[in-house]
């Protein structure tokens, strides 16, 4: 294991972004170099945890708004995925470079997200987990659970992790913008409860509002370059720089 497989995939949509995730799980292999795979979401989309329900979704207002929604293949809760950086890992664990459990692969992940956001000037910290009542809400953002990374307080990194008995996937999205809060429009009223708008964000930052103006298209590619040296050097592998189609998974 000398190699990060890197793919910097490009906007997809919804279901494609989480059936290449699934099946690079799916086709991993022992002792296969971990990849890394970074995209972005077109249209933008509402994905959902493995055990919500579909009927938490207003699909008339998605519809309406031009989104998609796609299920995940992990856990957790509803995220819209809109402006932000999103990661995807895959690698072999139990081993060195992973460890062998949920919190140690994580952990090793979140050394390169906090290392990124440093770099990028933040003062990042790691969250300790949420109370019960957090843990029923039906939004990823409104709460931070154990491992997800804030700055000042507020979550801007959010992630999900599937294990196998040799492998793990765990993918997440990096906020660089509030559009994600648009998420409560995509609720049914039941599912929604009394939260707004403001109160989602007041409890999230993003890299554009903590930077004092929106990042471009452009700029984003820039990011998910830096965040791909910084994978890179994390974990002490040299780059192998791919395309989607290099894997011939087909989808």
């Amino acid at each position: 294991m000398n190699t990060l497989r890197v793919i910097i995939d490009g906007p997809q949509t919804g279901a494609v972004n989480m059936q290449r995730d699934t099946d690079m799980l799916e086709a991993w292999r022992p002792g296969q170099d971990p990849i890394l795979r970074l995209y972005r979401w077109q249209p933008y989309a509402v994905s959902y945890g493995f055990h919500q329900k579909p009927e938490d979704f207003d699909t008339e207002a998605i519809e309406r708004l031009g989104f998609g929604l796609a299920k995940r293949p992990t856990g957790g809760r509803a995220i819209l995925h809109a402006e932000e950086l999103t990661y995807c890992v895959v690698g072999t664990s139990p081993s060195e470079l992973f460890g062998d459990s949920l919190h140690s692969c994580y952990m090793k992940i979140n050394v390169a997200l906090v290392e990124f956001l440093r770099e990028l000037g933040l003062d990042v910290e790691i969250s300790g987990g949420e109370d019960r009542s957090e843990m029923r809400q039906a939004v990823c953002f409104k709460s931070a659970g154990q491992h997800e990374i804030r700055v000042g307080g507020r979550k801007i990194v959010g992630s999900a992790q599937r294990r196998t008995d040799q492998a793990f996937l765990q993918h997440g999205s990096i906020l660089a913008g509030p559009r994600h809060a648009d998420l409560l429009e995509c609720l049914t009223e039941r599912r929604r409860g009394k939260l707004s708008r403001e109160q989602l964000l007041d409890v999230t930052c993003d890299l554009g509002r903590l930077r004092g103006e929106p990042y471009t298209e452009a700029e984003l590619d820039g990011l998910e370059e830096k965040l791909a040296t910084v994978f890179c050097r994390v974990l002490g592998l040299e780059e192998q720089r791919m395309c989607w189609e290099d894997l011939n998974l087909g989808t």
